[in-house]
Order: structure tokens, then C-alpha cells, then sequence
């Protein structure tokens, strides 16, 4: 498991201060905007192109008729006129999108501090808000590829056709939809901030802190290893390389929420798992391997723990530790240490 492993429910558990039936009061009406503006601009490139793709097919075939009068430098000039208008309003609508997103977001959150009352300084509104915020952010989930869908008797007849059509629907909308979960998870993690500094020594406000950048890292963390294969959006290195930065600046504040709690519940194992997933996703194996040391001084038979940890050792090259680990492990769980056992060796400093 992995900080983007987790979701809403897990992020979220420890107080529930609305329902799931109230918070969809104001989820459910939320989508038909999202899918109206979303899908403008899809239905707006889509114009464009089959307007550009007729003029270039009529001129071609009328080249012959015009080669020798004044209508083919119009027929060309009708083409570069919808070519620039094309990328003049493309350039516009762009600039105009993120404007809409804040703006649908903001009417959301109206919604939402109506529907429950909200008031500023009240940190359980505070928790109900954020909470609906990472609901309808975890309800965005993969809804790029469920934008555009044939009929159900035609779709059941034709999943290749259907196949095609999600992935074309992805590769057009994934970043609008990453941009709305980002804009709603941001707006989470804000209304826990407000909440640790009303409660400044609670463990809850900084868990909930913790686990809301841990959610918007793991949102930053979908960007890592995209392909253009994958049917999903093409992502510049430019793209990648900013999401990445996001990622880590996210996960390790997380990581200094999870040490904060820490510090008030040392002896507790849950807080040491945290730490151990985050240090994971950073990639800092050794900081890893301490944080499940201490899970196993506080349980000593999480076969879990011991096997994550063995196979730190052995990764890592400390090998006698993993074989000792390997031995307590046998006696506990055989097929873990069986699977344990395959990771001996695999540590290679060249």
C-alpha cells in the first residue's frame, strides 16, 4: 500500500459530521455543470476539426475546377481564416477555463456551507466541509473516460467501439478533471488548517491534515509513468516534471503532520505505518526501514510489518538482518517468508 492507496473513507474516518445522503444534496448537482463545461471544449475542438477537415476535402476536389481562377486563393484563404479564428478563440477559452473550474467550485462550496450551516471557527463545519470536498474530489475519479458513452444497447453490442470512445474521452478531459480534484482537495486541505489552528494540540485535526495532503499527493502521484499508450492524455516533461515537484512538496508535509502526531502518540503503531508509506512514495528506503522498526518494537508479530521490512533489508543490502527477520517470520507465517526469502540477494551497488 501507498499514500495514493488511500481514499476518502480511510482519509476521513475519524469524525463524520454530515451523511453520505447529505452530502450527495449538493454532489449530484454538481455533475451536469461539470459535464456541460467539461465538454464544451471538447465539442468545440471537435467543430473545428471536421470544419477545417471539410474545407481541406472540398478544395481538393474542386482543385481542378478552381486551379485557373481567383476561388482557389479564397478556397486557401477560407482555410487559414477558420485556422487562425480556431487558435485565437482556442487561446481564449483556454485562458477562460481554469476561471470556470474556480468558479464551480465556488458555487459548490456555497452550496455545501448552506446546506450544513457552516460557520467559521466551528471545526466540526470545518471537517463537514472538507469532507465534502474529498468526497465529490474522490467521485471525480476516472470520469474523464465516462464523459462521452455510447447508448447501453448499443455499447453492450460494441465494446471495442466503446473502448475506443472512453480513451478518446480521456485523453481530452483527464487534465480538466485532475484540475477540479486538485482545486477541491486544495480547498480540503485549507479548511483542516483552519481546524488545527482552532485545535492546535488535537491529534484528530493534524491526522485529518495529514491525511488530506496525503490525498493530494496521491493525486499529484497519477502523473508518474504516463503514456501516451495508456489511452489517457499526453503529459509534457514540463507537466510531469511540476506535478512531480507538487507531489513531494505535498507528501512531505504530510510526513511533517504524521511526526507532529508523533511526537503526542509515540507509542502508536499507526502513526509509524503512516510515516513508513510516505518515506515509501519519496523513495528514502532507509527512514522506511526505522519507522517499521519501531511498528515491530510496538507489535512484535505483524507479519505484515516484518515482511515490508524484510524485504527493506534486503533491498538495501543489510542481508543478515533480513535472514534473522526471515527466521521470525517462518515461525509465524511460511508462505510470507517463502516470498520473503526471494528478495535475498537482489541488492546490487553497481
Amino acid at each position: 500500500m501507498n499514500i495514493s492507496n488511500l481514499n476518502y473513507e480511510s482519509a476521513h474516518s475519524y469524525t463524520k459530521c454530515a451523511s453520505d445522503n447529505e452530502i450527495k444534496k449538493v454532489v449530484e448537482p454538481f455533475f451536469p455543470k461539470f459535464d456541460r463545461l467539461i465538454k464544451f471544449y471538447v465539442k468545440f475542438n471537435c467543430f473545428f476539426f471536421i470544419l477545417i477537415l471539410a474545407e481541406l476535402i472540398t478544395l481538393i476536389l474542386s482543385f481542378r475546377f478552381l486551379a485557373e481562377s481567383a476561388w482557389l486563393a479564397f478556397g486557401f484563404g477560407f482555410i487559414f481564416l477558420t485556422l487562425f479564428s480556431y487558435f485565437i478563440l482556442r487561446f481564449y477559452f483556454q485562458a477562460q477555463k481554469a476561471t470556470h473550474l474556480e468558479e464551480l467550485k465556488n458555487s459548490y462550496e456555497k452550496q455545501c456551507k448552506t446546506l450544513f450551516r457552516y460557520e467559521e471557527g466551528n471545526v466540526d463545519k470545518q471537517v463537514t466541509l472538507a469532507n465534502a470536498y474529498c468526497k465529490l474530489a474522490n467521485s471525480l475519479h476516472k470520469k474523464e473516460a465516462k464523459a462521452f458513452k455510447l447508448p447501453s444497447f448499443i455499447a453492450s453490442n460494441a465494446k471495442t467501439l466503446n473502448n475506443s470512445i472512453e480513451k478518446f474521452s480521456s485523453w481530452f478531459l483527464y487534465e480538466d478533471v485532475h484540475k477540479m480534484q486538485e482545486l477541491l482537495l486544495m480547498a480540503a486541505v485549507n479548511e483542516h488548517i483552519k481546524g488545527v489552528k482552532c485545535e492546535p494540540t488535537s491529534q484528530h485535526a493534524h491526522a485529518a491534515l495529514a491525511n488530506a495532503y496525503v490525498m493530494l499527493s496521491g493525486l499529484y502521484a497519477q502523473f508518474k509513468n504516463k503514456k501516451r499508450s495508456e489511452g489517457t492524455a499526453f503529459f509534457s516533461e514540463n507537466l510531469i516534471a511540476t506535478m512531480n515537484q507538487k507531489f513531494r512538496a505535498t507528501a512531505e508535509r504530510a510526513i511533517e503532520e504524521f511526526k507532529i502526531i508523533c511526537d503526542y502518540a509515540p507509542d502508536d503503531p499507526w502513526v509509524h505505518k503512516q510515516l513508513g508509506f510516505s518515506y515509501h512514495d519519496l523513495n528514502m528506503p532507509l527512514e522506511e526501514i526505522k519507522e517499521y522498526e519501531i511498528v515491530l518494537k510496538l507489535i512484535p508479530d505483524d507479519k505484515d510489518t516484518m515482511y515490508k521490512l524484510g524485504v527493506l533489508y534486503f533491498s538495501q543490502g543489510f542481508n543478515a538482518k533480513g535472514l534473522r527477520l526471515y527466521e521470525e517470520l517462518k515461525n509465524i507465517n511460511q508462505k510470507k517468508a517463502d516470498e520473503l526469502i526471494k528478495f535475498y540477494a537482489v541488492y546490487s551497488p553497481f
